[in-house]
């Protein structure tokens, strides 16, 4: 009875390894959960940039409401749109949007204006953007 049972479970303890990794890119539970903080994207830049291990253990799929002025909205490589609040061209928060709301999210946004989302975090990608996902507008 033990050999079927044990691939389940290397299966699963190998999904349970990467599931630690990465959030998933679409995740609807965005929509009710309640924000573990609330600060400016200027803010969570700078715990990162300060102590990238201590801020993934604080944020890492957490939902957080952030704020901060628009840089730019555009498609990432899997078309899903992104809010930008830093330089494109340099590091900095990369938001993705939920697809869900993504149109009602976009419309709402103007480059150069404030604006808050409320997003989960998955902390910093190898290029050293921080990467939010499932962005919608609180």
């Amino acid at each position: 009875m033990s050999k079927p049972i044990a691939p389940m479970l290397l299966a699963l303890s190998l999904l349970a390894g990467c599931a630690a990794d990465h959030l998933p890119d679409q995740d609807l539970r965005i929509t009710t959960a309640a924000p573990s903080a609330k600060l400016p994207a200027a803010d969570l830049w700078g715990d990162f940039q300060k102590d990238p291990v201590a801020a993934r253990r604080q944020y890492f799929g957490k939902a957080v409401d952030i704020s901060g002025t628009v840089v730019a909205v555009k498609p990432d490589a899997t078309n899903v749109p992104v809010v930008y609040f830093g330089p494109i061209d340099q590091r900095g928060i990369r938001a993705r949007l939920l697809d869900e709301r993504a149109m009602e999210t976009v419309k709402a946004l103007t480059v150069g204006s404030r604006t808050s989302l409320r997003c989960f975090c998955e902390g910093l990608t190898p290029e050293q953007d921080l990467l939010l996902k499932s962005c919608i507008k609180p």
